[in-house]
């Protein structure tokens, strides 16, 4: 799959402006597929769903996205320049830190001491208290 990405972004990002914007008006597939191949190159599980769901669902919104930044800054946003990178990848190794953590708390936590029972003068002096309050 990576090997279908690279050449994929190598062909798309050698194409000019109008030819981007031409192909742009075609439902939005080629964006959609550079979108998916960015994705597909980081490993990015969540990336990739999205540009297939995205190039179902959303390319009537993604048409005039896409078609006003190819044109003012011949560039496609996806996730990368929205400050989201790779999160699947981030969210593993928050899970991996997150249980490495729990585990040297749990083999550096000493055993609690159990609780000594009130003494019995207080106990009585509490019950008084509350003989009094009634």
């Amino acid at each position: 799959m990576k090997d279908f990405a690279t050449k994929y972004l190598n062909w798309y990002n050698g194409l000019s402006k109008v030819v981007k914007a031409v192909l742009c008006l075609l439902w939005d597939v080629p964006t959609c597929l550079e979108r998916f191949s960015r994705s597909a190159l980081k490993d990015d599980v969540l990336g990739m769903v999205l540009a297939v769901v995205l190039c179902l669902f959303g390319g009537w919104i993604l048409f005039l996205v896409d078609l006003i930044t190819i044109l003012a800054m011949d560039k496609i946003f996806w996730m990368s320049d929205l400050g989201v990178e790779n999160v699947t990848a981030k969210l593993d190794e928050a899970l991996k830190s997150d249980g490495a953590e729990e585990a040297e708390t749990k083999t550096e936590e000493p055993a609690a001491p159990a609780e000594e029972p009130a003494a019995p003068a207080e106990e009585a002096a509490e019950e008084k208290k509350d003989g009094e309050a009634e």
